[in-house]
């Protein structure tokens, strides 16, 4: 469930809601075709969130970790989502500890090609 929380800003109160994963992609689809001159597909949309929306976590990692349909997933609440990939990591330290390590060997790979490129 979207948690909503009113917050008083001078004489209103505004009432600000959490983004459901399906709300972020349409937020996505429309401000890209919105600023960009390539419109974007909900397909590429798709794309670019499974590697972006969690810092740690690919959406299709979480749904092999925590199988659900897509509707389900769209339909997920920030904290929700959060909590989900919070209970994943828990049961998952082993995947989650070879995710970091594989980002450091890449970051520490980049900075050695950088490294070259100045000598």
């Amino acid at each position: 469930m979207r948690i909503e929380k009113p917050i008083p800003i001078g004489d209103h109160t505004i009432t600000i809601r959490e983004l459901t994963v399906a709300d972020i992609r349409a937020l996505l689809v429309a401000s890209i075709q919105q600023h960009g001159d390539v419109g974007l597909i909900p397909d590429q949309a798709d794309l670019i969130m499974n590697a972006t929306l969690l810092p740690d976590l690919r959406l299709d990692e979480l749904r092999a970790m925590a199988p659900m349909a897509q509707d389900m997933l769209d339909s997920l609440a920030d904290s929700e989502l959060q909590t989900l990939r919070d209970q994943c990591r828990e049961l998952n330290p082993l995947f989650f500890g070879m995710k970091a390590r594989l980002e450091q060997a890449k970051a520490q790979a980049e900075m050695i090609a950088l490294a070259q490129l100045n000598s």
